[in-house]
């Protein structure tokens, strides 16, 4: 099937999209599905999906973006909002290969990136999917900083393995994903691409802006999906967003930690390949 027989150099593709090159992995046809990664070290889109990409390409044209700064995309310096910043390279990329929508699934900052697009491009945005999303307002049931962002700081600010070990550590919440091979792929990634940490450090804005006002303008229905046991989103984020989005609901994930699509991978599959299917 497809998943054993895609991987990321049969996949790779590149795009210029306005002054930047965005790298993507892309298998399958039908509706357009972009899955965006989290903003983590050595994070990237093949690196965050590829447990969900052989699943969704037996239905959907589904592409794994690699933001500005990670992975294979440009390393490039980014004065402001970030997600914004995203959002206007996405649409270049859409303007460029053709797409007119496509349904988002977007983790952590990649869920506060497809929130800024869904507010500002709201006819491109099919079906919009996100996990643990930064941006998502105040908790109560967590004090700030939190405890996975101040991991994530930790590494970008003085890479280290045994920095990105605490970091796997809080990133999930079954002990068997907790494994050298994830710690020393990520940390690797991290460290592979020098460029891409002197950009993020010289960007002027680290912190992902708190958009809840806006929430509202969201137009397209909306899936909310969150690990219970998240520690790097608290809960409480996903009711503040259910309240503010016209059209959203929740799933929660018991015994799962911020990677969602990693840890309940097949259930994560079923349940959104059922949202964007079913009116």
């Amino acid at each position: 099937m497809a998943t054993q027989t895609l991987t990321e150099e049969s996949t790779s593709r590149y795009v210029q999209a306005g002054d930047i090159r965005l790298h993507y992995n892309e298998a399958g046809s039908g509706e357009a599905v972009v899955m965006i990664h989290g903003g983590g070290p050595g994070a990237s889109g093949w690196s965050n999906f590829r447990t969900n990409i052989g699943a969704f390409s037996e239905t959907y044209r589904t592409m794994l973006l690699d933001m500005p700064q990670y992975g294979k995309s440009d390393p490039v310096v980014i004065d402001g909002d970030a997600t914004r910043y995203n959002a206007v390279a996405i649409k270049a990329m859409f303007d460029e290969l053709g797409i007119d929508k496509a349904h988002f699934i977007g983790n952590s900052f990649g869920g506060a990136t497809s929130l800024r697009f869904a507010i500002e491009y709201p006819e491109r945005v099919g079906k919009l999917i996100v996990m643990g999303p930064a941006g998502s307002g105040p908790s109560y049931f967590m004090p700030r900083p939190l405890e996975g962002i101040k991991a994530l700081n930790a590494w970008w600010d003085n890479p280290s393995r045994e920095q990105m070990a605490k970091i796997v550590d809080l990133f999930v919440y079954d002990e068997k994903f907790k494994t050298d091979e994830l710690i020393d792929m990520r940390h690797n990634a991290g460290l592979s691409r020098p460029q891409h940490i002197e950009a993020r450090r010289n960007s002027t804005n680290r912190v992902t802006p708190d958009f809840t006002s806006e929430l509202h303008k969201v137009q397209a229905k909306t899936l909310i999906i969150w690990g219970r046991d998240d520690r790097f989103s608290p809960l409480d984020f996903a009711l503040n967003m259910l309240w503010r989005i016209p059209d959203a609901q929740v799933h929660v994930f018991p015994e799962c930690g911020h990677w969602v699509q990693y840890e309940k991978s097949d259930e994560f599959n079923r349940l959104i390949m059922d949202f964007i299917a079913n009116d």
